[in-house]
């Protein structure tokens, strides 16, 4: 991966961990990656960087959950978040 692209996937990352929630297009990310496809590989990777992230350059104690889920050509990243109940 280019460095500017580490770069951008800290980025990424470092809004997830403070705002809560990013999104980036999937075409982008398998790019960064040089893959054609957003891949079980890059999701790995990308739960490992957030654990490094937050760890070992933020400091926490307790990391969150990463969730990640595709929409309309978008990969959306976000903390795991407790949702309003379906039944309200």
């Amino acid at each position: 991966m280019e460095k500017r692209h580490e770069n951008s996937l800290k980025n990424l990352l470092e809004t997830v961990a403070f705002e809560g929630h990013a999104s980036v297009a999937k075409w982008k990310i398998a790019r960064w990656y040089g893959q054609s496809n957003f891949t079980v590989t890059i999701r790995r990777d990308l739960r490992e960087r957030w654990k490094t992230l937050l760890k070992d350059e933020l400091d926490w104690s307790d990391v969150p959950i990463l969730r990640l889920a595709e929409v309309s050509g978008d990969i959306v990243l976000m903390k795991k978040t407790d949702f309003f109940s379906d039944r309200e």
